[in-house]
């Protein structure tokens, strides 16, 4: 049985021309996206091949230059030096497995997607006409690739502080605080007292009310030699959660 021939073959052989000209956004639609970016590219080049998805390839003769899987590879390399720049300079005291597990949250696909979804990246994105409805998955991996290809793009055309500066307004803010926010305090007091060498926390529970059916826990965590802090919670594991959260709060502001 013959094999079927490669899609840019089936095209020439069916006298159908193969294009050449790159998408291009207009003028009007570059100036709204580099608004949205908060990044103004000195060559757009940069820009319109990080929009082009690898889907387009066959229509380029195969050209793997021009779609943005490759400033992917390299956009990712640069988030993730990035990121862990921020990360310990704002976690000093903070343990390599917490900052490993926040880390993984905010350069996955997934914190990307969202990334992108909040410019709308989409909107500009040039795809294969079957690729414009095929959102497989928990989030949009080709959202999620772009703004990786973004990342490099910015990288390549204004260097490591213009890549630095996108990603600290598009990422820092929101998205660290926000996975900071989902770890167990409880794990987080842990790892902050192995990183200083201080003796590990211990709770107790000060005082049990209200009836049974809806009792208040009041927990009391200590670190000997570094402080104490009481919180109250509907059961004994809440209590001793938001315990902890207050004094991590109290020993990271010194």
């Amino acid at each position: 049985m013959n094999k079927p021939r490669p899609k840019r073959k089936r095209l020439r052989a069916a006298g159908r021309t193969i294009p050449r000209k790159r998408p291009e956004l207009s003028s009007e639609r570059r100036a709204e996206l580099e608004k949205r970016l908060g990044y103004n590219f000195q060559n757009v080049e940069w820009l319109h091949r990080a929009l082009t998805h690898p889907s387009l390839i066959d229509n380029y003769d195969g050209d793997a230059q021009f779609s943005n899987q490759r400033l992917e590879f390299l956009g990712d390399r640069v988030l993730g030096l990035v990121m862990a720049e921020l990360l310990i300079a704002k976690f000093p005291a903070e343990r390599e497995g917490y900052l490993t597990k926040i880390f993984h949250q905010l350069v996955s696909g997934e914190a990307c997607a969202e990334v992108g979804e909040a410019i709308s990246l989409g909107d500009y994105l040039f795809l294969d006409a079957s690729m414009q409805k095929n959102k497989k998955g928990s989030y949009d991996k080709s959202v999620a690739d772009a703004i990786e290809a973004i990342i490099a793009g910015i990288y390549r055309d204004g260097g490591m502080d213009s890549a630095r500066g996108f990603i600290k307004r598009h990422w820092i803010m929101e998205l660290v605080e926000r996975e900071v926010s989902q770890q167990n305090p409880k794990t987080r007091l842990s790892d902050w007292c192995g990183a200083n060498r201080s003796p590990y926390a211990v709770y107790k529970i000060i005082d049990q009310s209200g009836p049974d059916h809806e009792p208040v826990f009041t927990v009391e965590v200590s670190v000997e030699g570094r402080g104490s802090a009481r919180e109250t919670g509907r059961s004994r594991q809440e209590a001793e959660m938001a315990a902890a959260d207050r004094l991590l709060r109290e020993l990271l502001r010194g």
